[in-house]
This record gives C-alpha cells, sequence and structure tokens, in this order.
C-alpha cells in the first residue's frame, strides 16, 4: 500500500507534496504526532490464538445504495461460510474479527455431515474487535467445520471497510461501492480471521442491479444469475490463497479501458486518461515479472490485472490481488494538465503496487510488526522497478534524497522505532505504515544489494519468492535464502532490522591514514549513553575515479582505522561512495577543509552527485545536532553558489526549509538574502522558462524547485515572469500554463494576489475533471497571504466540496505557508466547533493548531492558542488538549533552540553580508577607476 494520508497528513516540507513520491507514502516527517492512545486490555488480548484456522470463505454481499424494500440506504446484507480446522484438541470457543456490523444469526457445523454444533451464546470486545463463539462441546482436532453468519453491514463514507463513494455525472451525484481492508478492516466486510498470516481461498458473490452498476473483484466472474428485483447475483472465480485484507470488490457504473491483460477502471468522463496507465502498467508488469523470473499470473487464478481509480481513498494505492485500486491522481494522467513530477509519481507508484503482487500477496509479512517485509520491497521496486522501464530518469539520485535522507530524518529521532518492531492494537498496526518500514526498509535493502552484488541479491531474492509463494514470512526466513547466497549477508543486515536508529561516523586523519568511529546519531541528543553498534559498509574515495566503488568492507567494531600511505596528501577524504550506507559522516576541521575547497573547485574535484547531496544532508543536520557548528557548516555550503545538479539542490531545499523555521524573525531579512545569493547562479542557469521537449528530466525538477525558492524569497525575475504567466492565463483560459511551470505561477499568482485570483483557482478546482490539476490549484490557493483569503480556504477546505481525502493534504499545504500560520490560527479558535464537525472530531482541531505551533515563530500566536486550550479544555477533551499542550512544549523547545544558536547563525549572515558589501564596494571602485582611465585615454 502507498502510505495512507491520514498519516502523511500532518507531513512537513517546504518542498511541496506534489515534487514527492508518496503517500503515504509511506512517507517522511510528521508535523505532529499524535497522542498514543494506551491499549485498553492486555496486549496478547488483541491477537486472535491458533486454536482454530481458516482455509475457506464463501461470501454473499448485497449492497443498497437506496432505500429498498424494508433496507436502508448504504447499508448491505451479508452471508459468509468459513471453512475452518482445529489445531488442537479441546477447543470450546472460536474467536474471530468483527466490525461494524450486526450478526443476525450464526452456526457452526460439521462439513462432512452438516450436523451442528451445540453452541451457548457469543461475547464480543469493543476494544479488541474480537467476537468469541461459545460451544457446548468442543471441536474434533484437524476435523473441517463450517462456521456460518448472516448480517447486516453499513457502508460508510469514512473510506474503511467495504465503503461508499460518489462522482458526478452530467450534474448528477452517482454513489459506488468499493474496499479498503488493510490494515484490519476487512472485519467490516465479514466475520473473518483479520491477520495476514490467516491465509485462506475467498469465492466472492455479489448481488447487484446490473442495469446501473458493473461489479469487479480480484477474479474473473464464472457465473451470472437472475435473481428478480431487477438483481443479478454474480459469482467470481476462487482467489489464490491469501490473506484477508488483499480481498477486493467495487460496485460501479465504471468503464474499462484497454483489452489485454491489465485493464484500468474508472467513472466514465475520465476513461480518456487512463493510456499512461494501461501502457506503464504493462510494462512494468513484464519488467517485474522478468526480474522476479515468476510472470505474475503464473498464479493461475490471477489472469489479468485490474487497476481501479477511486474518487475517495484514503490511501495513495492498495494493492489488492487482481484488483489493485488508487487514487484518481495517483493513476490516471493527462499530459497536458500535469507536471512531470506527477507523471512520475503515477508510474512509481504502480511499479510500488506492482511490486506488492509478489512481496505482499505471494508472500506477506506474518504480521504486522515486520510491515517491512512487503512495504520495504515495494519501496525498493517503486524506483529501482520503474528504473527498468525509465531508465533515463536517474531514479537512484531520486531515492537518496527522498528516501534515504527522509529516513534518516525520522530515524534520528529518540522516538524511533526498529523496523522489526512489536504491534498489538489497531493503531499501532496504523502507526507501523510509517517512514521506517517504508523508507528505511527500501534503504536497507539497496545497501544490502552493494554488500552482495546485483546479481547475487537478484539471484537470492529469485529464490526467496519461489520458496515463499503462497505463504507468510518473517525476518527469519529471508535471512536463511540470503545465507544461502552469501553466508554473511543476515549477520550484515539483521542488525539494521532490530535496532532503532542508525550511526555517526567521525571521521579523524593520522600520519598512517584515517580512523573511523561509530556511535548511534541522535538529533536533538548529542551526549547520550546509547552503546549500539551496526556493522558499517565502508568505501571510501580520495578522487572522482573511486566514487564508483560500492562493494563495501563490513566494519563491526566501534572504531576502525583505514590504512593510507601519503594520508596527508591526499586532496579529500570522502566515505560512503554514493551514500549507499545508512550512516552519517562527520569530519575532523581539516578534513571538512578539504573537501570545501574541493567542492569550490571546478568540477568539484570529481566529487560524485550523490556524495554532494550526502555532505550537504549531512552538513545541515550534524549542525542542528550540534555536533559541528552552524558557522563552519554554511561556510561550506557556500559552494552550493556553484551547484547545478538536483539532488544536492533536493538535500540544500530541505535543509534550508528546517532552518528557515528556526531563524529568529529579527534575522528573516538576513536570512532571505542568504537564499537569494546562493540561488543566484542556478536561477540564471534553469532560467524561468517552459522545458524543452528534450530536456533532462531532473534538470526540469531543478528547474521547479529553484523557481519555487526564488519566488517565494522575492526574486524579481522569477516574480514578474510568474505573474505574466498567471495573469495572462486568467485573462484567457485556453492560454494554459505549461505543467511544469504551474505550481511557481498558481502559487505566485495567489501570494501576490486577493480575492479575485483566489476565485479563478478555485473555479478551477471545481470545474477540471482532472485530479492532477486539482492538486495544482489547491496548492496555489494553499499560498494565499492575506487573512481574509486564508479564512476562506479554510472555509472552503472545510466544505463537502473538498474530499474527505483530500482535508488533510491541503491543512497541509496551507501550513507550509508561513504566511499563514497566524491567520490559520485565529481561524481555527474562532471556527473550532465548525472545524471539528467537518473533520472529524476536536483532536483534529488539536493536530491542526499543532502543527501551526511547530511552525510559527510569533509568541503572541503561542499565547492565544495556550488561552483558547484552557478555556475549551472540556471540549475538546483529554486527548485533544493533550496534543496542544504537545504543541505548546514544541513551540517552547524550538524558540530555545533559536536563541541558543541565534548568534552563531547571525554572526555568519552578518559577516556575509558585510563582505558582500565589501565586494560590491571593490568593484564599484574599479569600474570608476576604468571610466576614469578611458576618459584619460
Amino acid at each position: 500500500m502507498n502510505v495512507r494520508v491520514e498519516t502523511a497528513a500532518l507531513v512537513v516540507s517546504l518542498v511541496s507534496f506534489l515534487s514527492l513520491n508518496v503517500s503515504c507514502t509511506p512517507l517522511h516527517p510528521k508535523l505532529f504526532d499524535e497522542v498514543e492512545v494506551e491499549p485498553r486490555v492486555q496486549l496478547e488480548q488483541y491477537r486472535l490464538n491458533d486454536d482454530v484456522l481458516p482455509s475457506h470463505y464463501d461470501i454473499e454481499i448485497k449492497p443498497y445504495f437506496e432505500a429498498e424494500n424494508e433496507k436502508k440506504a448504504f447499508t448491505f446484507d451479508g452471508h459468509t461460510v468459513i471453512s475452518v480446522t482445529a489445531s488442537k484438541e479441546n477447543v470450546a470457543q472460536i474467536r474471530l474479527h468483527k466490525a461494524n456490523m450486526n450478526i443476525t444469526s450464526w452456526s457452526v457445523m460439521r462439513k462432512s455431515n452438516s450436523r451442528l454444533v451445540r453452541s451457548e451464546n457469543e461475547t464480543y470486545d469493543e476494544e479488541t474487535q474480537i467476537l468469541t463463539l461459545h460451544l457446548n462441546e468442543t471441536l474434533l482436532k484437524n476435523v473441517e467445520y463450517l462456521m456460518v453468519f448472516n448480517y447486516v453491514g453499513v457502508m460508510e463514507e469514512n473510506m474503511r471497510g467495504f465503503y461508499r463513494s460518489y462522482f458526478y455525472e452530467n450534474g448528477m451525484k452517482v454513489w459506488l461501492g468499493s474496499t479498503q481492508f488493510e490494515q484490519t478492516e476487512a472485519r467490516r466486510a465479514f466475520p473473518c480471521f483479520d491477520e495476514p498470516k490467516f491465509k485462506a481461498t475467498f469465492q466472492l458473490k455479489l448481488s447487484y442491479k446490473p442495469l446501473q452498476y458493473e461489479i469487479f473483484s480480484n477474479t474473473r466472474i464464472t457465473k451470472s444469475d437472475v435473481i428478480g428485483n431487477n438483481r443479478t447475483l454474480a459469482t467470481f472465480g476462487i482467489t489464490p490463497k491469501m490473506s484477508t485484507y488483499l480481498l477486493a470488490f467495487i460496485v460501479a457504473p465504471y468503464s474499462t479501458s484497454g483489452d489485454g491483460i491489465l485493464q484500468i477502471l474508472s467513472r466514465p468522463e475520465a476513461s480518456n486518461q487512463t493510456a499512461y496507465g494501461i501502457d506503464q502498467g504493462l510494462r512494468l508488469l513484464q519488467a517485474l515479472g522478468d526480474w522476479i523470473q515468476y510472470p505474475f499470473n503464473n498464479v493461475t487464478e490471477i489472469q489479468r490485472m485490474y487497476m481501479a481509480a477511486v474518487p475517495d481513498f484514503a490511501a495513495g494505492a492498495m494493492e489488492n490481488w487482481g484488483l489493485i485500486t488508487y487514487r484518481e491522481s495517483s493513476l490516471l494522467y493527462v499530459p497536458e494538465d500535469a507536471t512531470s513530477l506527477q507523471q512520475q509519481r503515477i508510474a512509481t507508484i504502480i511499479s510500488h503496487e506492482l511490486a506488492h503482487q509478489w512481496f505482499g500477496n505471494l508472500i506477506t509479512c506474518e504480521w504486522w510488526d515486520v510491515t517491512w517485509l512487503n512495504e520495504g520491497f515495494a519501496t525498493y521496486f517503486e524506483y529501482f522497478g520503474t528504473a527498468l522501464v525509465e531508465p533515463t530518469w536517474e531514479l537512484e539520485q531520486q531515492f537518496v534524497v527522498e528516501k534515504l535522507h527522509t529516513a534518516m530524518q525520522t530515524d534520528g529521532a529518540l522516538s524511533t522505532h526498529p523496523m522489526t518492531h512489536p504491534v498489538y492494537t489497531q493503531a499501532q498496526a496504523a502507526a507501523i505504515f510509517d517512514t521506517i518500514s517504508y523508507n528505511k526498509g527500501g534503504v536497507v535493502l539497496r545497501m544490502l544489494e552493494h554488500h552482495m552484488t546485483k546479481e547475487v541479491f537478484k539471484n537470492a531474492i529469485v529464490e526467496y519468492v519461489k520458496e515463499r509463494q503462497f505463504s507468510a514470512s518473517r525476518p527469519e526466513h529471508l535471512f536463511a535464502v540470503l545465507d544461502k547466497h552469501n553466508y554473511s549477508a543476515s549477520a550484515f543486515m539483521k542488525p539494521w532490522t532490530t535496532q532503532p536508529g542508525f550511526p555517526l561516523v567521525t571521521v579523524t586523519a593520522n600520519a598512517n591514514g584515517f580512523t573511523i568511529i561509530q556511535q548511534r546519531f541522535l538529533a536533538n541528543h548529542t551526549d547520550h549513553e546509547d552503546e549500539l553498534l551496526w556493522p558499517l559498509p565502508i568505501t571510501f574515495a580520495t578522487n572522482g575515479d573511486e566514487f564508483a566503488n560500492t562493494k563495501p568492507t563490513v566494519v563491526t567494531s566501534e572504531s576502525y582505522n583505514i590504512y593510507m600511505k601519503n594520508a596527508t596528501d591526499v586532496k579529500y577524504f570522502i566515505l560512503n561512495n554514493q551514500q549507499v550506507g545508512y550512516y552519517r559522516v562527520h569530519y575532523a576541521d581539516e578534513l571538512w577543509d578539504k573537501i570545501s575547497t574541493a567542492l569550490r573547485t571546478r568540477g568539484f574535484e570529481g566529487i560524485h552527485v550523490l556524495n554532494r547531496a550526502q555532505i550537504v544532508d549531512d552538513l545541515f543536520n550534524l549542525a542542528k545536532a550540534d555536533v559541528m557548528g552552524y558557522r563552519k557548516a554554511l561556510d561550506i555550503l557556500e559552494y552550493l553558489k556553484e551547484e547545478t545538479e538536483y539532488a544536492p539542490w533536493f538535500a540544500a531545499a530541505n535543509g534550508l526549509a528546517a532552518l528557515s523555521l528556526r531563524i529568529h524573525s529579527e534575522d528573516e531579512k538576513l536570512f532571505a538574502q542568504h537564499v537569494m545569493d546562493i540561488f543566484a547562479k542556478v536561477y540564471e542557469y534553469v532560467q524561468f522558462q517552459a522545458p524543452p521537449h528534450s530536456e533532462h528530466r531532473l534538470h526540469t525538477y531543478l528547474r521547479r524547485l529553484v523557481l519555487d525558492w526564488t519566488c517565494r524569497y522575492g526574486h524579481e525575475g522569477c516574480s514578474t515572469s510568474a505573474l505574466k504567466e498567471f495573469e495572462s492565463f486568467r485573462a484567457n483560459s485556453s492560454a494554459k500554463v505549461h505543467p511544469d511551470l504551474r505550481q511557481v505561477v498558481y502559487c505566485e499568482g495567489m501570494r501576490r494576489g486577493s480575492h479575485e485570483q483566489f476565485d479563478f483557482l478555485l473555479n478551477l478546482y471545481l470545474t477540471t475533471n482532472v485530479a492532477t490539476e486539482q492538486q495544482l490549484a489547491l496548492q496555489g490557493m494553499s499560498c494565499a497571504t492575506e487573512k481574509a483569503v486564508i479564512h476562506k480556504y479554510l472555509n472552503f477546505t472545510s466544505s463537502p466540496d473538498v474530499r474527505r481525502q483530500d482535508k488533510g493534504a491541503a491543512l497541509t499545504l496551507l501550513l507550509n505557508n508561513q504566511n499563514a500560520l497566524e491567520s490559520a490560527a485565529s481561524y481555527l479558535i474562532e471556527n473550532s466547533g465548525h472545524w471539528a464537525e467537518a473533520h472529524g472530531g476536536y483532536e483534529k482541531v488539536a493536530m491542526a493548531l499543532g502543527g501551526i505551533l511547530t511552525r510559527v515563530k510569533d509568541v503572541t500566536v503561542r499565547e492565544t492558542i495556550a488561552q483558547f486550550a484552557e478555556a475549551s479544555k472540556d471540549v475538546l477533551g483529554t486527548d485533544a488538549y493533550e496534543l496542544i499542550s504537545k504543541g505548546l512544549e514544541e513551540y517552547d523547545n524550538n524558540q530555545q533552540f533559536t536563541m541558543n544558536h541565534r548568534d552563531e547563525i547571525l554572526g555568519f549572515l552578518s559577516l556575509k553580508t558585510a563582505s558582500g558589501s565589501s565586494r560590491t564596494v571593490i568593484a564599484n571602485v574599479v569600474v570608476a577607476l576604468c571610466l576614469v582611465l578611458l576618459a584619460v585615454w
């Protein structure tokens, strides 16, 4: 699954969410963590036992989209029969899951002769969602029984279980039903053993009205019977043996595009947006099957692949076996209305979900504590699978700055967790689908690949798939296969999966070479006694040719000496070639000085682009953690004035975004001058222009990043060009802005505009038929600076015009706008009741205010929020009040950080400004002397 939006909604990066590949990924540091709900029962009680094992489900669902006879609209009748076997003697009760349904009857019978098992009653635990059936006789071991349930369920709008969604066709609202069962929501559609290890086969029957709807599921329809009342009962083929969360079905008036083994399902008015998804899907399905040496349709029950675009969808996408569901913006593509990055995001999400057909579906994590076995592999193939069909996109560069660097942001906190981490409750199961399981999982697999070599790694993974097919898996199963191909593979990989965090490697020089020392890196705790050690993959370079070597020497000790003759004569010493290893590097001052000198030399003395990105990311984070001073870090980063590659600038943008939040408000003018200075040359390099058709893709991405920053910080040329484009489009809707300029143009038009500009983008949002254009319009509106317009934006995002799936992203976009925070806080305080009703409770109010507190600098805003929290404590409730309290604490910590580092940062900025002024004076004097000489001559 691509990361859930409810988690990603509180993600912060001044690099827009449109520039990132997740969703949910799946994906980035949280603005504000939710208060962790304490388990209300013993942890073991959240899990099912292994007393009874399911083998097959027969499920019949009859949905009602309108009242029918005595049936209420948006309910469904269900009938489920589960084949089970007792795994031990004397089993007198059966525990399984159900949620939000009314079971009208149940029974247990012996399959061979239909003899009923005498039953007593049932009990239900609302907290664990476990239904216990109490029997008056014991089940016979290894004898098959049938559990029969009749029930009524509800199709809610919460994008969980079997839920309802809608779209408009010719101005009329059209309802549809779709499913989202991962992690623990299959129990909302049918009683089941809702843990991934309980694999079984499924046969689904759907009762529907064929004059109004089409139906789809994991497998093909094998039988259709007309049953009266304008209904047909369709029977689907039996599925492969799989987990409950992978069953899926859709009841919708959808169009089907494509006629091969891969087809796209969509609302009819979007069927002209499916060509790219079909083409990429087919290419990726073939490429992944070839790499894994296991074509997807080797699974005989899955002979075709549906990919469905669902209007309301909580996750970015979901890998249901044979019926993958997506947000529209993650699947549908119109070249005229999507950026190059949005196009790439569609391709990589498709690759992520198709990879799950093997890693997640064919082989499934045994329990959510090892979610990384699903999501780590999918994240790896999200990039490296796409690279198989798009080799010119330089996806490895993007992987490092988007996945590795982002993983470190989360993993550098004391509150992080290992990749393999205990999970019991539903909340914990949802929370484990995070940056660690996704990004760190993919990063560790890439690191392992270079340790084993590409060919050996591939051979091992191919064997793992064949050995564990149709089974649940634990890390030890993967490790056992890896060790067959490289005896040290599991010894190398396991500590990275079982230990939290990652190392900081400190490098010093001596007469005979270099000494490295490892210790855990913690972003806010430089003085700690943590003694964790990792198997470090060590590579290094002293010249440009050596960066190609990524086969490491593994160091398991705390310290290690690298012997080198004439070590003092090397131009530089840089550790971790192409940043394959998952660690930060800090150098002694004299080594940093050599690196700085090399970076300021023409061609950067051959330092690899990924190592330049690594250095940039490390410098910002080492200074933030007080491992080194800001003055030295910022001085080395001055090299960026000559940088023209995307990866280092992406890392710089993230670092500058974080630093900008900690600049004292009185020093912001100096910081803005600094930003404009380091971006000056790269702006001239990319220019404000539409990308030529044959332009290098990363150059297009670089332009978007540079224009975003220069326009935001007041670059006159950028602002003038953007406003010209915006007003031309506003005057003539056929004069569309090039998609790769729209993010900047829409934002600058709104930043410098007022109600008229907002209403123009609002109309665009409401009338476009293209989800990617809606994203761009929403992002543009979020750049408002006037209080009344910001309030208008918040009213709009609280309305039904913004779907529930997009409300979190709408807030995140606004919180990225520093100029909107005070106005947003006033709106939320004045309209807290309305916000709670529209967004799902007062905890959502608290999350929004908490997000503001982590970013705002004005103490008046802090005090206003604090007063509101105290005055509204009873209305807010305990959890929401604690969220705001945590935000207030975060504000205080941030302000303390600002004051602790202000002098050093201000000293650098002031010195830079003074030296810049001196250079200007000298230049003016030289010009004046030249003019005098010319006059004399």
